[in-house]
């Protein structure tokens, strides 16, 4: 399965506001932080603020995390950067239905797959932003001169 790399991009954003939390934070910022062109990271916050994880500021307003960094899991920002979707996620190809495999593979893995991702829906909710901001050192909870604006 390949997972997008709006899903780490959205992580690590959502780090960065955690963390930095006495500084000022832009998508210019992130972009820098994570090594990416600013307008990747701009699409990525519209999908967090839709989801609720990340509160953007306009005009003077500073963008902070939506809620406590304790109530949001590496689930919650799968789910807002993602596909949900199994067949999707899994990415089925189009079979040949003349061939006795091919026209029963999709029915044979689906459950499978399904299975799969709520397994793994599961592993990514009982872990939050809180917890890995717990394992970064807190020595270092200034934003560096370098990535500042």
């Amino acid at each position: 399965m390949r997972v997008d790399s709006e899903f780490t991009v959205g992580i690590h954003a959502l780090l960065v506001y955690g963390f930095f939390d006495e500084d000022r934070i832009t998508s210019d910022t992130v972009a820098r932080s994570i090594g990416c062109n600013p307008v990747i990271v701009r699409k990525v916050f519209s999908k967090l603020s839709k989801a609720g994880l990340l509160r953007t500021g306009m005009g003077g307003a500073r963008t902070v995390l939506a809620k406590p960094a304790e109530e949001i899991s590496l689930r919650d920002v799968f789910l807002a950067t993602e596909e949900e979707d199994a067949e999707a996620a899994f990415s089925m190809y189009p079979a040949n239905l003349r061939c006795p495999i091919g026209k029963e593979i999709h029915g044979i893995l689906s459950s499978r797959f399904r299975s799969a991702m709520d397994a793994m829906l599961e592993d990514l909710s009982r872990t939050t932003l809180a917890d890995l901001i717990g394992e970064l050192p807190p020595e270092k909870r200034r934003l560096p001169e370098e990535l500042r604006t």
